[in-house]
């Protein structure tokens, strides 16, 4: 039973617990993927039951993993049966406790939302909370709970992305410059060809407007010019011919 109910497994390497990140990486990108379809589904369709699905499956998660044993959380199982074939890449338990604690507080927020039915932008913004941290993890490596558990402990030997191990940033001053210039000539390029592409229709535009002002001009003769046999000559004066 004490290895169904823990925290982490035990590597002979390591004098301490740890998880593999490459499961943990997996299981963040099918939750993003799965969140993110129940999102778009309630904004095209007004329909919260997949969106409220997701949410239970996110709370259930996230309290398998902490409460239970992260290796039998569904997700989780999902993710390392995808990434089964790679090598696994061994990160201190701690900090992922720590950033799934505040995982479980979210979903009883959602929870709350969800068995009181309110709708509101707290529950929104909750639910879009999420799907940032899911996408920064799986991403970019990115576990925002394990920084603030990192400021808060300095004894800590491998946190997810090496954070715990880089005193300093990688210089990349060079490489941000050559962004800001593909930016610049994107920019520029968008707004030449947007300039190209919309110069014929001002044109059309405006014929639409001359057009406009001969419709709206009355070109009713007078009497006198019928009674004069001047009909056709006064509408051609007036361009109404």
């Amino acid at each position: 039973m004490s290895k169904i109910f823990q925290f982490g497994q035990d590597i002979p390497e390591y004098n301490f617990k740890v998880i593999n990140e490459r499961d943990a990486r997996a299981s963040a990108g099918v939750m993003f993927l799965l969140g993110i379809l129940s999102l778009f589904s309630f904004i095209l369709s007004k329909n919260l039951f997949w969106a409220e699905l997701f949410s239970i499956t996110f709370i259930l998660e996230f309290i398998v993993r902490i409460f239970i044993n992260p290796v039998y959380a569904p997700y989780m199982l999902l993710g390392s049966f995808i990434v089964s074939n790679q090598k696994p890449e061994w990160v201190e338990a701690k900090p992922k406790k720590f950033a799934w604690v505040l995982g479980v507080i979210l979903g009883l927020i959602m929870a709350y939302f969800i068995i009181n039915n309110i709708i509101s932008p707290i529950r929104l913004l909750t639910c879009v909370l999420c799907l940032i941290l899911l996408f920064l993890e799986s991403a970019f490596s990115i576990c925002l709970g394990c920084i603030v558990y990192k400021k808060l402990n300095k004894k800590l030997y491998k946190c997810p992305g090496g954070v715990c191990e880089v005193s300093q940033k990688r210089s990349i001053k060079g490489r941000f410059l050559v962004l800001l210039a593909f930016v610049a000539i994107f920019d520029a390029t968008y707004y030449g060809l947007k300039d190209y592409k919309y110069m014929p229709k001002v044109e059309h535009k405006s014929k639409i407007v001359s057009e406009k002002i001969v419709e709206d001009k009355d070109c009713t003769p007078p009497q006198w010019a019928i009674d004069l046999g001047h009909k056709d000559l006064w509408l051609e004066h007036h361009s109404c011919k």
